[in-house]
């Protein structure tokens, strides 16, 4: 079942979020408890990331 106008939709929230991430990830400073954040960040934006290539994929099938 495809719904492309839903998955163009889904796609544009995910980029807004990775993009959300990045500059939350560049007002971080060092420190101990930054680290904590930035590797935080860094998980959710992989997994953003794995989204949007799932996306692909379905949007080529």
């Amino acid at each position: 079942m495809k719904n492309t106008p839903l998955l163009s939709e889904l796609e544009i929230k995910i980029k807004e979020l990775v993009s959300a991430l990045e500059r939350s990830r560049e007002k971080t400073g060092s420190g101990i408890e930054q680290e904590g954040v930035s590797e935080k960040l860094s998980l959710i934006e992989d997994h953003v990331k794995n989204l949007i290539q799932l996306l692909d994929q379905i949007e080529e099938s």
